[in-house]
């Protein structure tokens, strides 16, 4: 234990820049990594008691260098103990502002217009033909997002009991009331209590998240991957972060942009039993189980395993494996981060995922009308060339490759919509198993900007 306590002093001598922010807020670079979590969608009725609710809600926002320092000792108790530590729990907060709340707070809105337009060229409900947000999964169908909606902020509350998340809600509710903000929808979330860490077609989530250079520590054996984590290779923060070096060019962000974070919700229903009708028959039609047809469109196995070779989870790449015999070229993982590539490198288009699951388990837990789903958050500094493109380029395009040869693959099983792809050497056809039944883009200020805002001041340029 002595020396485990030494290894965590001399870690934190030695922390990378932004591991110690107090400007970003928390589950951008430091993910809550909560059991339980709540979306608030919320709307303002007047500026003034809505910047007076704003500088409520930053008593309750939390940074990231609290966040991280939690999630560290909750991960040096684990190794002490040999199991998750008991007595420490905690409750975060975060705060996001949609560009139409930002422009109500703003007491210079046709400047702040002109800066979140490069950045926020549409909303999710304008851009929703181009993701793939057609049919059931049109924004007519959507419980949040929708112009005549008004969502001005979201918040996520997340906790590691239900009791603590129900408390802070209540203290929410109070502070609404009182200020005239209205809760247009409220999501419940969180860690399946039948099966943690999958989601619900049963398979790992989560496990392909990129590292961020300047917040997770370098390998000192493998420049530009992550020290202590096989295969995460390092991306430049200003991919996830505003006023950081990127990958690739970006226009220029306005000074109060900095530390600040695009985020993406997507509100994802997931039909199971829909889900596991089609890979039953697509297993019999190719004379394969449905256990091997789930992984060949998945790419994984439901504990996580790659169909690659590796000697880790995230440790492989598609290189030797250009036909997809092993990987298909269709694969869910394959489709949505091809890996490598001789025209782009592999730090290009990644987002960082901070997703949870809501709705019925397997276990039999009440939701509404028994939905499950995922609740899909993703965070970037770029939709165009970040989340829209993996949805577009990649997931929803039938003629990507996804690192192969060349030749057409079909689009994504999962996220992919309605459309086929070739497994195997069989042409597959699928239903739309996962629906988007809402959908939004806002931002994630830094802490200084949320206090301007509050404050009803000028936003620097």
């Amino acid at each position: 234990m002595t020396d485990l306590l030494h290894l965590h002093a001399e870690r934190r001598s030695a922390r990378p820049l932004l591991r110690g922010s107090r400007e970003i807020q928390g589950n951008v670079l430091a993910a809550f990594n909560k059991d339980h979590q709540r979306f608030r969608f919320v709307r303002f009725t007047d500026a003034k008691p809505a910047r007076t609710w704003l500088a409520a809600m930053l008593g309750h926002v939390d940074v990231t260098a609290d966040i991280e320092d939690f999630n560290e000792a909750f991960s040096l108790g684990r190794a002490v103990l040999g199991e998750d530590p008991a007595g420490l729990k905690a409750t975060w907060t975060n705060v996001s502002l949609t560009p139409e709340g930002i422009v109500a707070l703003s007491i210079n809105p046709d400047a702040t217009r002109q800066d979140l337009r490069d950045h926020f060229p549409r909303t999710a409900e304008q851009a929703a033909d181009a993701n793939g947000d057609t049919g059931d999964s049109a924004p007519a169908h959507w419980l949040f997002g929708r112009t005549d909606q008004h969502v001005h902020a979201v918040v996520t509350v997340a906790s590691d009991a239900e009791d603590r998340l129900d408390s802070t809600t209540r203290i929410l509710d109070l502070l609404d009331t009182l200020l005239g903000v209205t809760v247009v929808h409220e999501e419940r979330a969180g860690t399946r209590r039948d099966q943690r860490g999958h989601e619900h077609f049963g398979y790992k989530d989560g496990i392909s998240q990129p590292g961020v250079r300047y917040f997770h520590d370098e390998d000192p054996d493998q420049p530009g991957h992550r020290r202590g984590h096989p295969g995460q290779v390092l991306v430049n923060p200003g991919e996830f972060v505003f006023g950081y070096p990127t990958e690739s060019a970006r226009p220029s962000a306005a000074a109060w942009l900095t530390d600040g974070s695009i985020q993406v919700i997507r509100r994802l229903t997931q039909d199971v039993d829909g889900w596991n009708r089609a890979v039953e028959a697509h297993a019999e039609r190719t004379g394969t189980t449905p256990v091997t047809m789930g992984a060949r469109l998945i790419g994984r196995h439901k504990d996580g395993r790659p169909l690659a070779a590796a000697k880790h989870d995230n440790d492989f790449d598609y290189a030797d494996d250009p036909d997809g015999d092993t990987t298909p070229c269709a694969a869910h993982i394959r489709k949505t981060n091809p890996r490598s590539f001789t025209y782009r490198t592999p730090r290009q288009h990644r987002i960082l995922r901070r997703g949870t699951p809501f709705g019925q388990g397997e276990n039999g837990e009440d939701t509404r009308d028994g939905e499950r789903g995922l609740v899909f958050v993703a965070h970037c500094t770029s939709l165009e060339d970040q989340f829209e493109f993996v949805q577009r380029a990649w997931a929803g395009n039938p003629d990507f490759a996804a690192g192969g040869r060349g030749a057409p693959t079909g689009t994504d099983p999962v996220i992919g919509g309605h459309g086929g792809a070739t497994v195997d050497g069989a042409r597959l056809t699928f239903a739309r198993f996962v629906r988007t039944t809402g959908a939004l883009y806002a931002l994630v200020p830094s802490v200084s900007t949320l206090r301007l805002l509050a404050a009803g001041r000028e936003l620097p340029r």
